[in-house]
C-alpha cells in the first residue's frame, strides 16, 4: 500500500504547512487589525475554524496509518495479543463503517455547496472546496482504517505472532 503511505503523507503536508500556517495568518492578521487599526477580520472565527476543520480531516489518516492515536493504555497494555489484535479489529471495522458513511454523505455535499453557493455569514469564500477537503480526508481514513482492518485480520488469523 506505498500509494496510501504516499496519498497520506501528502494530506499531512497539505495540514500542516498549507491549512495550519493560514490559521496562523488569518488570527495574526486579526489581531493586529483588532489592536492596532480596531478593525478586526469579521471572518476571522469562521474562516479559522474552517482552516482547522480541514487540517484536522488531512491529519487523521495518517495517524491511523502508523496506528499513532491515542489508546486507553491502562486496560489496552494489559490484554493479551489476541484480545488487542480482535480489539483493534472490530473497532476499527465499526470506525471503517462509520467513516465510510461520512464519506458518502460528504461527497453529496459537495455537489450540493456547489449548486447552492453556500458560504458563510461573514466569511464569503464558497464552502465546496473545504467540503471536497474533509471528503478527500474521509475517503483516506477510511482506506487507512481498511488497511489496518485487513492488517489486524491476517495478524489474527496468523495467531499473533507477526
Amino acid at each position: 500500500m506505498l500509494w496510501l503511505d504516499k496519498a497520506t503523507d501528502a494530506a499531512l503536508a497539505c495540514s500542516m504547512y498549507l491549512l495550519y500556517p493560514a490559521i496562523l495568518i488569518v488570527i495574526l492578521i486579526d489581531v493586529v487589525g483588532r489592536n492596532f487599526f480596531a478593525t478586526p477580520l469579521s471572518w476571522a472565527i469562521e474562516g479559522s475554524g474552517l482552516f482547522l476543520i480541514g487540517a484536522i480531516f488531512l491529519a487523521a489518516p495518517k495517524v491511523e496509518l502508523n496506528r499513532g492515536h491515542i489508546l486507553l493504555d491502562i486496560l489496552y497494555a494489559n490484554y493479551p495479543k489476541k484480545t488487542k489484535l480482535l480489539c483493534d479489529l472490530l473497532t476499527r471495522t465499526v470506525a471503517c463503517l462509520w467513516m465510510a458513511a461520512a464519506t458518502l454523505r460528504s461527497s453529496v455535499e459537495i455537489h450540493t455547496a456547489f449548486i447552492l453557493q453556500e458560504s458563510g455569514t461573514d466569511f464569503r469564500y464558497p464552502f465546496w472546496p473545504m467540503r471536497l477537503i474533509m471528503t478527500i480526508g474521509f475517503l483516506l481514513l477510511t482506506l487507512a482504517l481498511l488497511y489496518n482492518i485487513v492488517s489486524s485480520y491476517r495478524q489474527l488469523r496468523a495467531g499473533g505472532k507477526q
